[in-house]
């Protein structure tokens, strides 16, 4: 089974043969259906297009418009203030450069989803799940049993607000 047929088939959260496998885990997030299908369509984009410079502008009609509108409405003092905030480029650049990670599942969990990366990913898909409008007290890595949660200086999302549905990004009153 390719990768690609993983990411659209493998949704039971089904385990590697290997030792080295690692977990994403979102929770707490409205409607955990529609942010994996976004996550899924970023990678499956990436995956059908990784020979495509990081630099091309066909990046932000080939990923989900959430993920691009979410990373156009940035600020610049935004990413200083974000460390898991980059612009596309740089989060393309990460996933080629750092490819020792292959989709190897996904899974429904009640108030989000979990996803199993086979191989060593350094966390490189943090960025991704954040620029979807994901807050991070809403992201989690499990390696070998132990689970981390996501440490950043400061999260976009706790002086601005998201919305899913209008895709606007905005200054909290």
């Amino acid at each position: 089974m390719t990768e690609k047929e993983r990411i659209l088939n493998n949704n039971g959260g089904e385990l590697p043969n290997t030792a080295t496998y690692d977990i994403i885990s979102v929770r707490g997030v409205i409607n955990p259906e529609d942010e994996l299908n976004t996550f899924k369509q970023t990678i499956i984009a990436f995956l059908d297009n990784k020979d495509l410079k990081e630099e091309s502008s066909k990046w932000e009609k080939l990923l989900p418009k959430k993920l691009v509108e979410f990373t156009n409405q940035l600020e610049e003092d935004d990413y200083h203030k974000d460390d898991l905030l980059s612009h596309i480029p740089a989060m393309i650049d990460s996933l080629k450069r750092l490819r020792e990670w292959e989709w190897y599942s996904s899974k429904l969990t009640p108030n989000g989803f979990e996803v199993v990366m086979e191989g060593m990913f350094r966390g490189i898909f943090l960025p991704v799940l954040h620029h979807q409008g994901l807050p991070h007290k809403s992201l989690f890595i499990t390696r070998n049993g132990r689970e981390y949660p996501t440490r950043a200086i400061t999260d976009v999302l706790s002086y601005k607000t998201f919305d899913s549905k209008t895709l606007k990004l905005k200054k909290k009153k």
